[in-house]
Formats: structure tokens, sequence, C-alpha cells
């Protein structure tokens, strides 16, 4: 008895079986891939830690993901299409993209910390002039404060209860954070418990300076919008011309994924666009 399958059964089959392959393949060599992913983003790591972004299992998970999506990349466009070039060139998008993303997820923290510093002086200056003490005014900072900025003044006061000296708790909360606005904030708070002085006063200078750093940076990003909505729809055009050019002439169109010559041009042109943005994100990184 002969069974005879369509084309589209078969291409069902083959794809199980390559999911399946890449499954094994990542359950047999994760303890070296993980060794490999924690030594790329090694660097970035002491960052993570300190702002609370280092859940290891999600971070393990999205590593093993990011090596799934490399050799799925090489098998379907390197092997089974035969386009290597453009397999190379996708690899290495997906080779450091890790990177771009992490880097991503440590600036948006630091920007949401730094902008909740600015109501965070404000609750503190309020608090110490009702009368409270410095270590309530902290409590009440870190029950007001929206997160992630409310976690880190727990874990301040946590630290203060269990035996810590205020110093201590605010020296290395400023030494984790690393961040400018939280600095001055820790500087001016140990100035006044050391050399005395009225830290209302203090906390609202500090507070309206990073008002002002605030404004300024928001005025530049908002003087940047434009040339970030060029670069986008720049590095996009590519694509949308492809598509229509497709559409136009189906049979040439072809010939960039078909050639080997086809497959060199479309890999310089991702090449350009990619250095394009990566050039224009230098230019518009102007730090105040």
């Amino acid at each position: 008895m002969e069974i005879h399958l369509t084309t589209n059964q078969l291409l069902l089959i083959a794809s199980c079986v390559l999911g399946l392959a890449v499954a094994w393949f990542l359950y047999t060599v994760g303890p070296a891939w993980d060794q490999f992913a924690n030594w790329k983003i090694a660097q970035l790591r002491p960052r993570l830690q300190a702002l609370r972004l280092d859940d290891e299992e999600k971070l393990r998970l999205y590593l093993r993901l990011w090596g799934g999506a490399m050799l799925i990349t090489l098998i379907v466009l390197g092997f089974y299409l035969q386009m290597i070039p453009i397999a190379l060139a996708c690899m290495y998008l997906l080779y450091v993209m890790p990177h771009i993303l992490i880097h991503w997820a440590i600036e948006h923290r630091q920007t949401l910390l730094r902008d909740q510093m600015v109501g965070a002086s404000i609750t503190m200056a309020n608090a110490c002039r009702a009368g409270l003490a410095l270590a309530q005014g902290l409590q009440t900072v870190a029950e007001e404060a929206p997160e992630p900025l409310a976690t880190e003044f727990h874990r301040i006061v946590y630290q203060y209860e269990s035996g810590l000296t205020l110093k201590e708790t605010l020296v290395e909360a400023k030494e984790r954070l690393d961040l400018d606005s939280f600095t001055l904030f820790v500087s001016a708070v140990l100035v006044c418990l050391e050399r005395g002085g009225r830290i209302t006063e203090a906390l609202e200078r500090i507070s309206e300076s990073l008002q002002e750093n605030q404004r300024l940076e928001r005025k530049l990003d908002s003087a940047t919008a434009a040339g970030r909505k060029v670069m986008v729809v720049l590095a996009v055009f590519p694509v949308g011309f492809l598509g229509l050019f497709y559409l136009i002439f189906p049979e040439g169109t072809g010939m960039l994924f078909t050639t080997i010559l086809g497959q060199v041009v479309l890999t310089a042109v991702i090449g350009i666009v990619y250095l394009s943005i990566r050039w224009s994100q230098r230019i518009m990184a102007i730090e105040i």
C-alpha cells in the first residue's frame, strides 16, 4: 500500500522535524550555549544587576531563544534556501541584537529613575518640612514613589532597619545605581547629615535643578524627534522599494534572491542601512 503525500504535507512534516531538531540541539548544547551567552553579555551584567533587570530565568530563556533564532536562520536561509550571503548578514544582525536590546532596557530604566527623582526630592523635602526624621522621609518616598524608584527606596529603608547606618545605605545605593540625579540627591543628604544645614532647602534646590535638567532633556528629545523619524523612514524605505519593485517586475526582483550577485547586493544594502542607523544614533546621542 503506497502512501502519497502532498507538497503541503511534506512541508509540514519537514517543519516539524526541523523544529524538533532545533529543540533537541538547544537542549543538548544548552549549558555550553549558556556559558557563551553569559560571556557575550558579561560587560552589561553589572548594570543589569544594579538596575534589577537580572531575572536569571527570563534572561536564560531569552538567550536560548536568541541562539535558536540564529540556528534557524542558518538552516533555513543558508542551507535550505541557499542564500548564504543573506543568511550571514541576518545572523550578524541577530548576533548584535542582545547588546542593542539590553542597552535599550538599561537606558529606559535609567530614564525612568531619573525622571522619578524629581518627585522623590519634592516628597522628601515636604516630609522633612512636616517634622519627620530623615529615615521616616525615606519611608514616605518609598511608599509614594512609582516603580521602579519605589523598589530602590524600599531597599534603602530595609537595609537601614537591618542595622546599617543611613550613610552606608545611601552610599551603597548611589554606587549601585550610578545616576547623576540620585548622586546629587545622596550628596545633599549626606552633607546635611555630616555638617548640618536645612535639608528642606537643599532638597528643594535639588528638585529645581533636576526639573531644569529634565526640561532640557525633553527639549532635546523634541529637537531630535524629527531626525529619529527620518532615520526610521530611510531604514524602512529599501524594504518598501523592494516590495514595490517586485509588483512591477517580479522576475527581476526574484534574481536578487536566486543569484549570488543579487544576494551580495542585498547583503550590501543591509550593511549600509545598519551602519547608517548606528551612525545616526551616535550623532543624535547628545548628553547634557
